[in-house]
């Protein structure tokens, strides 16, 4: 079965088109290509970027909130206070965010399962291992 795109023109087969399940047939109007190049065009048009669609969608922040976080924390990582800080940490129960961490520290902290008491264990770990 085929199907025209609207914005390209062309004639494709359904397989071409990005799947929608809110549509009667369950495919959508454009082709994946062109589907793409609307919803990449809705996110800048929307919300200036990817990266301020993406913490809005997850985090209901904007990248200006991100720079001012980042800027309160001195420039640094919130918890190393060095790196680059670029990611949100966040409680996944609360989603309350906690500050703006670097890819290793946000990375051990979501390895950890924001469990206080394993971090807890974990650290006296390190400081009986140092002492020995």
């Amino acid at each position: 079965m085929t199907r025209r795109c609207p914005r390209c023109g062309e004639t494709k087969t359904l397989e071409d088109f990005a799947r929608n399940r809110s549509s009667k047939s369950g495919y959508g109007s454009y082709c994946k290509p062109c589907h793409n190049q609307v919803v990449r065009a809705n996110r800048l048009k929307h919300h200036g970027s990817t990266r301020s669609f993406h913490l809005n969608r997850r985090y209901r922040i904007d990248a200006s909130q991100v720079a001012w976080m980042i800027a309160t924390q001195g420039g640094v990582c919130a918890l190393c206070g060095s790196g680059k800080p670029e990611h949100v940490d966040h409680d996944h129960r609360t989603k309350r965010i906690r500050g703006i961490l670097c890819f290793n520290c946000n990375r051990g902290l979501g390895k950890f399962g924001d469990d206080v008491e394993l971090m807890s264990r974990a650290a006296d770990h390190l400081e009986s291992a140092v002492s020995r």
